[in-house]
């Protein structure tokens, strides 16, 4: 198989991929509306996502991802990225707000990080569909790194 082939190839994995979002569209200019509040404090970040239907409706779990250093001393470092949200900013995400929550869960044998930080909001968005949103201060374990940062400064995307 020839370069050129392979990069076709993956393209089209990467266009049949993309074609199974089966998130509604209202859905999806919600997750663009609350992703737009995230304001990285230190270098950049990018917002990664997760929405999982069941019973209740929609849970929308959100942060901001991490940044791998590549090379040099603290080579396999992870750094997770600083940022705020102007909480004013989410209630108009919603139509009627029913709960806002925020949990600090100290370190526990089954966590990795020492202090983990969540706000649950629960409310109602466009026509009346449920929505819990859970803006986590650090990703899950489970999500790798979105970026990565050399030695010299530069700064590229995990694909």
């Amino acid at each position: 198989m020839s370069i050129e082939e392979l990069l076709e190839q993956m393209e089209q994995y990467r266009l049949r991929r993309e074609q199974r979002d089966y998130r509604p569209d209202w859905l999806k200019r919600f997750v663009e509306n609350a992703a737009a509040l995230f304001e990285p404090l230190t270098f950049v970040g990018r917002v990664g996502y997760d929405c999982q239907l069941d019973e209740r409706g929609w849970t929308v779990c959100m942060y901001l991802g991490t940044t791998e250093i590549v090379g040099g001393p603290r080579d396999g470092q992870i750094d997770h990225a600083s940022f705020r949200i102007d909480l004013t900013q989410i209630m108009p995400l919603f139509s009627t707000l029913n709960r806002m929550e925020w949990y600090s869960v100290a370190n526990t044998a089954d966590t990795v990080h020492p202090v983990r930080s969540l706000l649950c909001v629960h409310g109602k968005v466009a026509d009346g569909e449920e929505v819990r949103l859970e803006l986590m201060a650090v990703p899950p374990n489970i999500i790798r790194p979105g970026l990565h940062l050399r030695p010299d400064g530069a700064l590229f995307e995990t694909r």
